[in-house]
């Protein structure tokens, strides 16, 4: 894929739209009671696709030592988004995030990046996969907005190997949703962690793979792309 390729963010639109359109009838097939898809909410998720857009462009790498607070800006946008207001309303949350972030042993970044260095020979699905499982499994990277993080960053590195990002559908919105409660509900130390974690990672990566869109769907054939404008 060339590198100029964007991210068409209206065909990402059209998908997170149709899944709002239809979310209490997917929900019944949910096991884990989930929040609708608010406008507020997939406005933030639109802004934080750009922003992963963005850094793939920049050729900005994520798991490099300099850049490992730059996830920080991708939950920052799922919760808030770029609104000056709403960051300062959340300026007290965004820091305790920022402090479990950088100082939680067990769940911090510290444990992503050693498993991501660990890991990082696998296949991207792999690899993408091991690294939603770690952000999602207990306890969380980030206070709040995990799944919404944890699937833009599995998206970014989707796109770092060319391949088109994780989006909602109504196709995989069950297997999405179903797996994730189960990472929840998972520690990511211990015994059980040893022999459960590394099979849900093999099946989600299967997911990820299995699901993958048509690089067409959601990719721009031109270079330019603008910044997403769309509105509540």
């Amino acid at each position: 894929m060339p590198a100029t390729r964007r991210l068409d963010l209206p065909a990402i639109e059209r998908a997170l739209r149709e899944v709002q359109s239809r979310f209490a009838e997917l929900s019944r097939h949910f096991t884990e009671p989930r929040d609708p898809l608010t406008d507020e909410v997939l406005h933030n998720v639109l802004e934080g696709y750009a922003l992963i857009d963005d850094y793939v462009a920049r050729g900005v790498d994520l798991f490099d030592l300099q850049q490992l607070n730059l996830m920080l800006e991708i939950n920052a946008t799922v919760l808030c988004g770029k609104d000056p207001v709403r960051r300062l309303e959340y300026a007290q949350h965004l820091a305790a995030t920022e402090e479990h972030f950088f100082n939680n042993v067990e769940g911090g970044i510290k444990d992503l990046y050693n498993w991501y260095c660990a890991y990082r020979g696998e296949s991207v699905w792999k690899r993408a996969a091991g690294v939603y499982v770690r952000i999602l499994s207990k306890p969380q990277l980030f206070i709040e907005g995990n799944n919404r993080s944890g699937s833009l960053i599995v998206s970014y590195l989707l796109m770092r190997a060319g391949l088109p990002p994780f989006v909602l559908t109504l196709d995989n919105a069950e297997g999405y949703f179903n797996p994730s409660s189960v990472i929840r509900n998972s520690a990511k130390h211990g015994v059980k962690a040893l022999y459960e974690l590394p099979k849900i990672k093999k099946k989600y990566a299967a997911f990820l793979e299995d699901k993958a869109p048509d690089p067409m769907k959601f990719f721009l054939s031109d270079t330019a792309v603008p910044a997403y404008q769309g509105g509540l």
